[in-house]
């Protein structure tokens, strides 16, 4: 009996429960309501970003997939219908007299705004895979105000600014050319143009693109690629002329601001459609001539004067740093001297700076020169802004200084001179002085630059570069020229010839019949053979660069008249096919030897003696992607005094372990001041070391055995390490190749990769005294396919500054990794409260795991201390993951390990984890479990 009645009473409680199931409809019909607005938001978020993937995706002439296509499609008509929806729910439908609220109506339309909330969860989920999670953000316009000054607020300024504004909002008007002098802020104002366009939203998008007096279409296509976040598929010109034209005109409203045209531009071959073609397509240029606007057919031709005096004494004042209570001596002196640089705002910024906290005896030496300078072989309208800029030069405390100025403007203009190959030169010709320590003479030169950017005489550029503004370099030359010092860079066609020998020379081919006498530089850009009469003449030759531009052929070099070159300092050859190398050995004072893609026959077929044991003066020997004997390479060994070393490959030639072996028979590795060694294919190739190789040791092999002394100890020293396939048997970094003493604390960057031995970064266990600090100057960690990796840190407790600098954290397809920090409590004194105070990952902007299964938790509450800094947390495929900050301790293995002491050991209270810092800018959160 008693079976029935509880059989009954389920059977009721169903029936009871589904109705109030039912009328919940009803009864919460405002909570649905409000349910499906709150997922109408998520799923308007999700469809812009899918269309914005579309619209990307068009912008970079590529066709989206049909599946995603149909998604766009379906959620515009699930878009409607959820309006309609919200609309109908929001009308007031009552009965029995307006007194009760229509419960069938509610029921009805409550369970159909359900079923809706349930297909929009399932839509958004579907479009999220279509969503592009990484994608280069665009500048913001405020980043324009840190990087370049503001045009002062000078009436002169003003009514060229007013002009261009009107011009740009009259839709008549496609075409407007700014022109003026040399100098006199054509730039600065266009950048200031480009500014005030952004803000008042006056163009969909905003190109600013470097023309310069030789016109290199591909870079001006990449220029205009770059802005509108374009890559071009094709490499042939006109490919990509057409290209650039189709995604030209997909924008509606465009502004180009085109700086610096020395000529009239052909628009078909860079790929810019005309007005006639396309209306929205607005172009700005800045030119030094009135007929390049002309002869563009610019409909508004507005001329940017120089400064008045007025104008010039407040900006000098500026630039100088005179205040109120500036002595009147100086002050009275500097206007004396603003006078003289007539106006131009170039002239005026170099020699305001480079009197700025001078003494007024300097100032007075200063405006007697600028009175008393007579230029000559120049322009009337250009005397006086070089002789402002002749004493700016004048005006440099140092005779390095001076020297590196000249050196700079040997490069052809608009050129962004690596600082790196800046040094070379530099010393090579000794502007430093004879070296016995090249470190030592890095450091001058990098002096000598640094006072030339505070002068204003160089500027700096991207990639660790300078360059010089076009006119700074053409005064350089025309002091060089009235000091008998020819400074000459011909790009184009044959050098012509002058009647004082040349001292610094730049050319693509060289005068068979010039005077060398005097020569000390050298670098041709030859795409024929170069001759071995030429180097007969040229006894005083320092420095010599040899480039073959036609990189996929190696340029047939014979080096028999190199052996005259006996006064060389610095050899840098690329692209070449050499017949011989033994040549070195008759360059006793030879300093750098850089050979980039050469090849030539092996030391040993020569039937010579060896050239590199002569060369007692060599600090910094350089092979890039060179054809290297293993036999030829084990001749370094012989070098005396090598202070840098650089030997990358990347081609799987490369991989071969004799290749990296050899480095066991160099006694110097642990001696050289700084190297780069970079072997194996799996690495990305860097920048060769003369165009951006500034680091001072990085170590890059993809084959990594700890029976290899020579490259650990190397990597010992490293600033940067990247290594693949550690073998050896050891599972830890530290202490099975590396001493946990000294920490590796000079580290910058470390990868790891494709290294299955490896079970822990550092692993102390075995003695649980406290480590001190380990990796403190770590900025970029990045582990990958590690394929028994548990975790990056076990032990005991970290010293302070471990990890400290930590910026950016990479772990991916680690299988078997749990957590980031597993560890051993010791004794009394390390009490859970002890791990609070650690600044480990407080520096920490950047996290992204991806394919490790087993990982449980990302951060332990008791030892990370610190997240403030956090910006961006990605997670992928981890799908044992229960949270992102854990418990103290959350793992059975890990409470075996703590060593309890009955007396001392004390557990206390952990406080909630730090929350993550949002103020420092936006935080990017993204976990995908599957």
């Amino acid at each position: 009996m008693d079976t029935i009645f509880d059989l009954l009473a389920d059977i009721l409680k169903d029936l009871v429960c589904g109705a109030v199931n039912q009328l919940h409809y009803s009864f919460c019909f405002n909570g649905f309501v409000k349910e499906l607005e709150k997922e109408d938001d998520k799923f308007i978020e999700t469809r812009n970003s899918v269309e914005d993937r579309v619209t990307h995706a068009r912008k970079q002439t590529l066709k989206t997939a049909e599946v995603m296509d149909k998604w766009v499609e379906n959620a515009k008509i699930d878009a409607e219908e959820v309006n309609r929806l919200l609309k109908e729910a929001k009308t007031k439908k009552s009965c029995c007299f307006g007194y009760c609220p229509n419960l069938i109506w509610r029921y009805r339309l409550g369970k159909k705004l359900a079923n809706k909330k349930m297909d929009l969860q399932n839509i958004i989920q579907e479009g999220k895979q279509y969503i592009q999670l990484e994608r280069t953000a665009s500048i913001p316009s405020h980043i324009l105000d840190i990087l370049t000054e503001k045009c002062m607020n000078f009436d002169s300024r003003k009514i060229a600014y007013d002009q261009l504004v009107e011009a740009l909002k009259d839709n008549g008007i496609a075409m407007i050319g700014l022109y003026g002098m040399g100098g006199c802020g054509k730039t600065t104002l266009a950048m200031e143009i480009k500014k005030m366009a952004e803000d008042e939203h006056l163009f969909e998008k905003i190109c600013f693109v470097p023309v310069s007096s030789i016109v290199e279409v591909p870079r001006i296509q990449e220029k205009i690629g770059s802005s509108l976040e374009y890559k071009f598929p094709e490499n042939e010109e006109m490919e990509r002329a057409q290209r650039l034209c189709i995604r030209l005109t997909q924008e509606k409203n465009i502004l180009m601001i085109l700086d610096d045209v020395w000529e009239k531009l052909d628009f078909g071959r860079i790929g810019i459609p005309s007005s006639k073609h396309h209306k929205g397509c607005k172009i700005l240029i800045t030119t030094r001539s009135e007929e390049v606007c002309t002869s563009m057919d610019c409909q508004r031709n507005i001329y940017l004067p120089i400064l008045t005096d007025e104008e010039a004494w407040i900006l000098f004042q500026k630039k100088a740093v005179i205040y109120e209570n500036t002595p009147e001596t100086i002050k009275h002196l500097a206007k004396s001297i603003s006078d003289e640089c007539k106006g131009l705002p170039v002239a005026i910024a170099t020699v305001a700076s480079s009197l700025k906290g001078k003494k007024d005896v300097i100032w007075s030496v200063a405006l007697n020169r600028l009175r008393s300078s007579k230029p000559i072989n120049i322009g009337k309208g250009l005397q006086d802004p070089y002789k402002c800029l002749q004493l700016s030069y004048d005006n440099l405390d140092s005779e390095e200084a001076k020297s590196l100025f000249l050196l700079c403007s040997v490069f052809p203009e608009d050129y962004e001179i690596p600082v790196e190959c800046l040094i070379r030169y530099a010393i090579g010709l000794g502007v430093v002085g004879e070296v016995n320590s090249y470190e030592n003479a890095r450091s001058e030169v990098m002096a000598a630059k640094i006072k030339l950017v505070s002068c204003c005489l160089i500027l700096d550029a991207d990639y660790e570069s300078v360059k010089m503004h076009d006119l700074v370099r053409d005064v350089a030359h025309w002091i060089a020229n009235n000091d008998n010092n020819i400074i000459t860079c011909e790009m184009e066609k044959d050098v012509t010839l002058e009647q004082s020998p040349i001292r610094y020379l730049w050319c693509v081919k060289f005068p068979d019949d010039m005077d060398c006498s005097n020569l000390e530089f050298l670098c041709i850009k030859a795409k024929l053979e170069v001759s071995d009469e030429i180097f007969e003449r040229m006894g005083k030759l320092r420095v010599l660069i040899i480039n073959n531009p036609t990189t996929h052929v190696r340029l047939l070099l014979s080096t028999r008249s190199f052996k005259t070159l006996t006064n060389l300092r610095c050899l840098v050859l690329q692209y070449c096919k050499l017949s011989d190398i033994s040549f070195v050995r008759d360059m006793k004072k030879l300093q750098s030897l850089s050979l980039h893609d050469c090849s030539w026959p092996p030391l040993t077929d020569m039937q010579t003696d060896v050239a590199f044991t002569q060369l007692k003066n060599l600090k910094v020997l350089e092979f890039n992607r060179c054809d290297i004997e293993i036999k030829n390479l084990e001749e370094i060994k012989s070098i005396p005094l090598l202070e840098e070393l650089y030997i990358i490959q990347t081609g799987s030639k490369y991989n071969d372990r004799k290749f990296i072996e050899c480095f066991n028979l160099f006694s110097f590795v642990q001696t050289l001041q700084r190297c780069g060694i970079v072997l194996g294919q799996d690495f990305s190739p860097i920048d060769i070391p003369s165009k951006n190789f500034s680091c001072q040791r990085t170590i890059r092999i993809n084959c990594f055995n700890i029976s290899n002394e020579g490259i650990k100890g190397l990597a010992k020293e490293a600033n940067e390490l990247f290594v693949g396939n550690i073998e050896g048997g050891v599972k830890n970094m530290m202490p099975g190749i590396f001493e946990v003493e000294g920490g590796m604390n000079e580290l910058n960057e470390l990868r790891i990769m494709s290294s299955e031995e490896i079970e822990y970064l550092v692993e102390t266990s075995n003695d649980l005294r406290k480590v001190g600090n380990i990796f403190s100057k770590l900025q970029y960690l990045k582990m990958e396919k590690m394929k028994h990796l548990r975790a990056l840190w076990h032990g005991c407790v970290l010293g302070n500054e471990s990890f400290e600098k930590l910026e950016k954290l990479y772990l991916t397809n680690c299988p078997e990794l749990t957590s980031l920090f597993t560890y051993v409590i010791t004794r009394g004194d390390y009490a859970v409260g002890h791990f609070l105070e650690s600044k480990i990952f407080q520096n920490l902007k950047e996290v992204e795991i991806e394919d490790c299964g087993k990982l449980s938790h990302v951060f332990s509450a008791s030892i990370i201390g610190d997240l403030s800094q956090l910006k961006k947390l990605s997670i992928k495929r981890c799908d044992m993951l229960e949270e992102i900050i854990g418990d103290v301790v959350d793992e059975k293995e890990e409470r075996d390990e703590i060593i309890e002491e009955s007396n001392h050991f004390k557990t206390t209270l952990i406080p909630s984890p730090t929350t993550l810092n949002r103020n420092a800018g936006i935080f990017l959160f993204f976990i995908y479990i599957s």
